[in-house]
């Protein structure tokens, strides 16, 4: 069983207090005020980078001369990619108050074989390492072909594939026929397909009533016989069209659709204003 490990959730934390003559209210974590431990990591127990700091002074009419204070941090661990920001806001004058929003990011594991594994954080573990498309599900496969083709060929791309669906996993809306697609998730990389694959999926598309078909594969290449057998359905009229992905094609295709991942904190940071 291959598990992979994300940083991609978090936990939010709020603490407040004003200050007045004669009385301070306060609500949340008191412990929040004080920013110490942002600096460690609580899994690596190493010192974590500030990645980000920016802080703006203002004097609002609201305050009557007053400064308003606004301080946003993030660190970020060099090794194990743990995350945490702060914002902290403070005001002096007729209002004499701090606040204090802590996120912090939470460690998730996922088991790469699972059928409840976010397809969003298998694209982006793909991306670096699509080698271990291998150890996906079967279903989840066909989902990723899914979403990489309606990115990519820019159309609706139906999932239909069950135990009858006739050799048929996917069709790409894209024409008055749509595309038929066979999706094969093998689990040896060096693994060849065969010819008998491509010939079963043309007449799975004449049943279909489709004159275009895709077989897409995470065997390492097509033999010859089954390329052959592609080119020649074309030039007999039996298809308009008929595609491989191999490996290496749909690895590219991949990453060409799937940017590369952004710190979780950045779409965060900006958030506390």
């Amino acid at each position: 069983m291959k598990e992979i490990f994300t940083y991609q959730e978090h936990v939010r934390d709020d603490a407040f207090a004003e200050r007045s003559p004669g009385f301070m209210r306060h609500h949340g974590t008191v412990g929040f005020f004080r920013d110490s431990d942002d600096s460690t990591c609580p899994f690596c127990k190493c010192p974590a980078t500030e990645v980000y700091y920016n802080r703006v002074v203002d004097y609002p009419d609201w305050l009557d001369g007053g400064e308003y204070a606004l301080a946003k941090y993030a660190w970020s661990c060099p090794q194990c990619g743990w995350w945490r920001t702060r914002t902290n806001r403070k005001t002096d004058g007729t209002i004499d108050a701090v606040s204090t929003i802590v996120r912090s990011a939470v460690l998730k594991k996922y088991d790469l074989s699972s059928k409840g594994l976010p397809l969003t954080v298998l694209q982006q573990h793909l991306r670096e390492k699509y080698e271990d498309v291998i150890h996906i599900h079967d279903k989840q496969m066909e989902k990723l072909v899914q979403a990489v083709f309606a990115e990519h060929f820019n159309c609706e791309v139906e999932h239909i594939g069950k135990s009858h669906d006739g050799g048929v996993d996917l069709l790409l809306i894209q024409a008055d026929s749509p595309t038929v697609i066979q999706v094969k998730r093998r689990r040896s990389l060096p693994h060849v397909e065969a010819v008998s694959g491509v010939r079963e999926l043309i007449g799975a598309t004449l049943l279909k009533e489709s004159k275009n078909c895709i077989f897409v594969s995470t065997s390492s290449k097509f033999s010859e016989p089954s390329k052959e057998a592609a080119q020649r359905a074309i030039e007999l009229g039996i298809v308009e069209s008929y595609e491989l992905f191999d490996f290496q094609r749909f690895s590219a295709v991949l990453k060409l659709v799937t940017p590369a991942a952004k710190n979780p904190w950045e779409g965060l940071i900006g958030e506390d204003t």
